[in-house]
């Protein structure tokens, strides 16, 4: 109900109609005058107190109080409803990706977005996965649902910028970098190296005791399998990143809009 006195004029505007409220009950009780104040400012007292003072500026006053308590019945509470849908429909397309990642789900693509868990847009929820895709060896099936489910959704990210718009050009400008992340998480989509001879778990898996390990072939394939693997870990990581900002905005200068470097070993930095 309060959510809009975040804003900074909301709640500028807000504390000039206390203000007023405060001026108008002033005017109203009429408090004593002391006998300095009238032995002082006779006049100033006199005006003070009159009936036409009392009438002209408690009338301005109460128009400015009436004027603010429409404001808030006609214009906000109607705009935080609509907001309030609104996130909820971009909340679930970001949470689609965010899940088919965090629970591996291979057929996350093809879910209903209305079926999605929105409850994993936590910042615990968040920072976890982002920790979990920093590590030396992540799980590459984790990162390849994210992918495909990216993948499914990058022309819903693109198609409602409009939504985001509607809430200000902060939430806009938050939603760009977010489907730029989806674009360049999707870039990975056919870059998976294929080979007839090994797979995945050749090189990350039980698998690699069953072949030979040193032959050039496989070592072309282990390469470019880590290349791979590295640029879809640092696609899925930043777009991590960008969701726990838009759940949680920080300043445009806070340390987590900084960039994201991966060492060569696929570990962060951490900016």
């Amino acid at each position: 109900m309060w959510d809009f006195l975040k804003d900074k004029s909301e709640r500028m505007l807000c504390a000039w109609a206390v203000g007023a409220l405060l001026c108008l009950c002033a005017i109203k009780v009429k408090f004593p005058t002391t006998d300095y104040m009238l032995a002082e400012w006779p006049r100033a007292v006199l005006i003070f107190q009159s009936k036409a003072f009392e009438d002209i500026v408690g009338d301005l006053l109460t128009g400015l109080i009436a004027a603010y308590f429409f404001y808030v019945v006609i214009e906000v509470i109607p705009r935080l409803r609509k907001e309030k849908q609104t996130m909820d429909v971009l909340n679930r397309l970001v949470a689609s990706v965010v899940d088919s990642y965090a629970k591996t789900h291979w057929f996350g693509h093809t879910m209903a977005i209305n079926q999605v868990n929105l409850d994993l847009l936590t910042l615990d929820s968040l920072n976890r996965m982002i920790e979990e895709v920093k590590q030396n060896s992540p799980n590459l099936g984790k990162l390849k649902c994210a992918l495909f489910t990216a993948h499914s959704r990058y022309s819903d990210f693109c198609s409602t910028l409009n939504l985001a718009a509607s809430m200000g050009s902060e939430r806009a400008l938050q939603w760009l970098v977010l489907t730029d992340k989806i674009r360049l998480l999707v870039d990975n989509y056919e870059a998976h190296p294929a080979s007839e001879d090994y797979d995945a778990s050749h090189v990350y898996g039980s698998g690699r005791s069953e072949i030979d390990d040193t032959s050039v072939d496989f070592l072309e394939y282990e390469s470019a399998l880590n290349s791979f693997m590295g640029s879809l870990q640092f696609g899925v990581l930043e777009y991590l990143e960008q969701v726990r900002n838009w759940i949680s905005p920080v300043p445009a200068d806070d340390i987590s809009n900084a960039p994201i470097n991966l060492s060569a070993d696929g570990k962060s930095t951490d900016h």
